[in-house]
């Protein structure tokens, strides 16, 4: 957990046994790991929009991670526990270093900007078609969009919110249920 108000874990700790700058850079050329946090219940909201009536032309798509209060202080605090389990006693004898953000860097402030600088989507974005029945809702309960006949969303997009784990399993119940509901359409029009 970020810190002691929560009642459950809202952080996922992960490492990866590699150290580059940036997915597709080249891997750096000494031994590393790089131990990231992931804020399993974000607060930040960021959005998908049509720019033109072109399908050529690509959305715009604004992220606005970190935009919240709650999401800086996870961030923070993110960092401030990967720096207590590599100081721990069980890693001592591999003598971690630490390339980013950099030992230096010890204010919230500052933490907060390396937070801003280093973090990254880990390829779950969910919510730009939630399911619902409100004004923001894309999809009603049976994956069909709103005012539009013949067509569903099925995939991670129709999630009000991201899952507090992996979105895996459930992105796949999403896309076995969508069939179900497909087929079953299917069969009573034959």
């Amino acid at each position: 957990m970020s810190d002691d108000s929560q009642t459950s874990a809202n952080i996922e700790w992960h490492v990866q046994p590699l150290s580059l700058d940036k997915f597709g850079d080249p891997l750096h050329r000494f031994n590393a790991i790089t131990p990231s946090v992931c804020n399993l219940r974000p607060g930040s909201r960021g959005h998908v929009r049509i720019k033109s009536a072109n399908w050529r032309d690509y959305p715009a798509i604004s992220l606005n991670y970190l935009s919240t209060d709650e999401d800086r202080m996870v961030a923070v605090n993110g960092l401030r526990f990967t720096r207590r389990i590599m100081a721990s006693k069980s890693l001592a004898p591999f003598e971690p270093k630490e390339w980013k953000p950099g030992p230096a860097l010890e204010s919230d402030e500052e933490l907060l900007r390396a937070a801003g600088e280093l973090g990254t989507t880990i390829f779950h974005p969910v919510g730009t078609c939630k399911m619902g029945n409100d004004e923001l809702a894309v999809v009603d309960d049976r994956l069909k969009v709103h005012g539009v006949d013949r067509l569903r969303v099925i995939d991670a997009s129709i999630m009000p919110r991201i899952t507090s784990g992996n979105t895996n399993a459930p992105t796949v119940m999403i896309a076995e249920q969508g069939a179900d509901f497909i087929l079953r359409e299917a069969a009573r029009s034959s």
